[in-house]
C-alpha cells in the first residue's frame, strides 16, 4: 500500500513540476482540455502550442520591464510569460538557465 502512496506522490510532484508550461507563438484554444496531434497544453491545459514552441515559464526571465500580467501562463503575441507570473516582450526575455 505504501508503493501506492509513493508512486502516486511521485506522479502529482512530476505533473505539479511540468504544469507550468508556456508557448513562444501563439497558441490555440484546446477542446474539452484535449490538444490535437504534435500539440502540448499550456496554460493550464486551457490552450494548445506545437511541441516544438513549449518552454518552461519559470525558467525564463526578463531584462527590461513587464508588460503586464501573464493571465493562466498566456500573454499577447510578441511576449512571454516569465517567472513572477509577467509578460515580457520577446526580444527581452531569456532562459536564466543558459550561461
Amino acid at each position: 500500500m505504501f508503493k501506492v502512496f509513493a508512486i502516486s506522490g511521485l506522479c502529482l510532484v512530476l505533473a505539479t513540476e511540468a504544469a507550468n508550461l508556456g508557448c513562444k507563438s501563439q497558441s490555440n484554444y484546446s477542446v474539452d482540455g484535449k490538444c490535437p496531434d504534435g500539440q502540448v497544453g499550456v496554460g493550464g491545459g486551457f490552450n494548445c502550442c506545437d511541441k516544438a514552441d513549449v518552454y518552461e515559464i519559470d525558467s525564463y526571465a526578463c531584462r527590461g520591464e513587464s508588460v503586464g500580467p501573464a493571465l493562466g501562463g498566456i500573454c499577447f503575441d510578441g511576449a512571454l510569460a516569465v517567472a513572477d507570473g509577467e509578460c515580457c516582450e520577446a526580444a527581452q526575455a531569456y532562459d536564466k538557465n543558459k550561461k
